[in-house]
């Protein structure tokens, strides 16, 4: 049965190496493509994964896959105090509950498609910060790392530059060069050439004026800010709009998509190859459009 349609928001998961070097696991082991590929092929095949991280517990449950798309069921654990009556007091008692939400992932896009619902996770954030250490904590065996970032919209970033009346910083986070065919070629290189002279993972830089006047033009920072929504990154925008000062972030920029919920039955053929064409339009920042609020 179909519940309802639901907003699933986009990120990219980067894999980069640990250090410059070559190590052994790299040698002896397959790509970080085909690394990646077997770890999620493993959650969907299998009944029941789970993960501790601190004192919480998050379970994955295999679900649907075709190709290079798998559906997976991501839950969190919920232990709530119950109180109920006793005969001298009242008495608490535990109560456990497991609440879950749907992920997609596209092993060729390296594309996370992630349910939203705050009834499991209060933030999607919070959602998205878990699955990355699940998938470091398996790709750090290999020597590599795993970063997850929010592909931003086509346009708003820009409609925020231009319809600033002051600008005040622009901070930007960007991964370690990863997809050999996406972004500027300049800003490739002039991060791969950090890359190679530092080991970074991530590469921070920000610009400032405390005085508003800070200037943003495609033909000298396009390229990066490009880099950074296409393939995969951070951004942090402090404007001001008549008078009134604001932040915009590429976590509340994250494009969304709207696919069909299920509760008891499996997506159809078509359904999958509905999401499918999704993807591979976010894929790319030029055919990324987001969803309209339904």
């Amino acid at each position: 049965m179909i519940d309802k349609r639901t907003p699933f928001f986009a990120y990219r998961y980067l894999v980069t190496p640990k250090s410059n070097q070559i190590s052994l696991q790299q040698v002896a082991n397959k790509n970080k493509e085909e690394l990646m590929y077997d770890i999620i092929h493993q959650l969907a095949m299998s009944t029941k994964t789970e993960f501790i991280k601190g004192n919480k517990r998050f379970l994955f449950y295999g679900s649907q896959s075709k190709k290079n798309i798998f559906i997976l069921k991501y839950a969190r654990e919920i232990i709530e105090n119950r109180y109920t009556e006793g005969d001298d007091d009242i008495e608490v008692n535990k109560s456990k509950e497991v609440k879950y939400i749907y992920i997609i992932l596209d092993t060729e896009h390296q594309i996370v498609l992630m349910e939203r619902n705050h009834s499991v996770f209060h933030s999607i954030s919070q959602a998205v910060s878990v699955l990355s250490d699940f998938f470091r904590e398996k790709m750090y065996d290999f020597d590599y790392v795993v970063n997850i970032y929010p592909l931003a919209s086509k346009r708003k970033f820009w409609n925020y530059v231009e319809s600033a009346d002051e600008i005040f910083e622009l901070a930007l986070v960007m991964n370690a060069p990863n997809m050999a065919f996406f972004g500027h070629d300049d800003t490739r290189d002039v991060l791969r050439q950090i890359k190679e002279a530092t080991n970074n993972e991530e590469f921070d830089i920000a610009f400032k004026n405390k005085e508003g006047n800070l200037k943003i033009a495609k033909e000298t920072l396009g390229g990066w800010i490009d880099y950074v929504r296409e393939i995969g990154g951070k951004y942090l925008l402090k404007f001001s709009v008549n008078g009134i000062k604001e932040t915009k972030t590429s976590s509340s920029d994250t494009v969304k998509t709207y696919i069909s919920k299920k509760k008891n039955t499996k997506f159809t053929e078509e359904e999958i190859e509905n999401i499918k064409t999704k993807i591979e339009a976010i894929n790319t920042l030029e055919s990324r459009d987001d969803a309209e609020d339904k």
